[in-house]
């Protein structure tokens, strides 16, 4: 293999395979990359054999071949080079070297017939919409995924298309639940599955690079997104996923409407004072608005009050800040709503906007 193209567009593609390549491995060539030389193109593949990527950029290709080399060694070297060179890449017996300008590298490689191979499985449903958007759903919903291993089911994000042509991404770590949807403008088949909390953080970072028309597939055993010139494939969580829609509180007869800065603001002073393990906070709604407080064993307090337009009973009612605060981070409207019943009944919350984002928290005995 002998190729020369431009250090912008050999970094880029190597980039976004970095994150895929992981830290600790069992496997060496794992620890690699794998690049292949064809046409007028480099192709970068990255696997951790579960989520897999593959990138592209345009190349003067002298010969064609593949080879593996280091990720994290030939992401280094590309990234000080000087911008303003290309980059040559030369393959020998067992090695790589790399020219850019006045700069020699030569890196120990492995067999690229030694790569695992990127598989892709049959889709059940093939959708298309723009990549700010599934970034915009998948940024609404990521932080409520949970990292508690032992109940897998729950460390991924639910993606499922209905009857009524409706995406919708789920999370839930069994204390909260986030929940976005959007109506879809083609006709699918309805499917769904559990998708990884790492082939989630790439989906996002992929859509955020292409925010124009995009291609995500649900297969059966896994998932496959085309963004521009990248693939990403992932194995799907093999898992039954909780049934959310009993969760979510329907007719909770009180709510109340805040501003959403000045409510996370408060929060986040609050907690300053909360106990350091529960984060515990207590909201008291009433008809002369929102009384926010918080304490620890030391007898330190906090205890502020902001406007709020309620309707319903009094009720003070007992959180986690934190969840709070993560709920009102993905929130992007001024105002925030939430709907509520009493003391131990979850609420609901959403954006005072109709996004399509619903959010729904456990309260804390207080």
């Amino acid at each position: 293999m002998k190729i020369t193209l431009s250090r912008a567009a050999l970094l880029q593609a190597i980039q976004r395979c970095q994150s895929i390549v992981e830290k600790r491995h069992t496997i060496p060539i794992l620890a690699n990359i794998l690049l292949q030389a064809e046409g007028n193109k480099l192709h970068v593949t990255a696997t951790d054999l579960e989520v897999g990527i593959r990138s592209q950029a345009e190349a003067q290709v002298h010969s064609e071949g593949s080879v593996t080399v280091s990720a994290r060694k030939i992401f280094d070297i590309i990234k000080e080079l000087d911008p303003e060179q290309d980059v040559s890449l030369e393959t020998g017996d067992a090695f790589v070297a790399i020219r850019s300008g006045r700069s020699r590298f030569r890196l120990s490689t492995l067999a690229a017939s030694e790569y695992p191979s990127m598989t892709e499985d049959q889709s059940q449903a093939m959708i298309s919409l723009t990549g700010s958007m599934l970034s915009d759903m998948v940024a609404a919903t990521s932080f409520a995924m949970s990292s508690d291993e032992t109940r897998k089911y729950l460390t991924g994000t639910l993606i499922e298309v209905d009857d009524q042509q409706m995406l919708r991404l789920v999370t839930t770590d069994g204390h909260r639940l986030a929940l976005s949807e959007v109506r879809l403008e083609q006709s699918v088949q309805a499917g769904k599955c559990i998708v990884p909390r790492k082939a989630i953080m790439e989906i996002r970072k992929l859509c955020d690079e292409c925010p124009d028309q995009i291609e995500l597939s649900l297969g059966d055993r896994q998932i496959r997104l085309v963004a521009g010139s990248n693939i990403l494939t992932s194995k799907l969580i093999d898992a039954r996923f909780p049934v959310y829609q009993d969760v979510i509180p329907v007719g909770n007869p009180a709510r109340a409407i805040m501003a959403r800065s000045e409510f996370d603001q408060v929060l986040r002073r609050s907690m300053i004072v909360a106990n350091e393990f529960t984060h515990d906070v207590r909201l008291n709604f009433s008809d002369k608005g929102l009384e926010i407080s918080a304490h620890n064993t030391e007898q330190e307090e906090a205890e502020e009050h902001i406007a709020a337009d309620y309707s319903g009973q009094e009720v003070a009612i007992g959180f986690n800040g934190r969840y709070l605060r993560d709920t009102l981070g993905a929130i992007r409207s001024a105002s925030v709503r939430i709907e509520l019943k009493d003391e131990l009944s979850p609420v609901l919350v959403c954006g005072d906007d109709g996004d399509g984002s619903r959010y729904v928290i456990m309260p804390m005995r207080i």
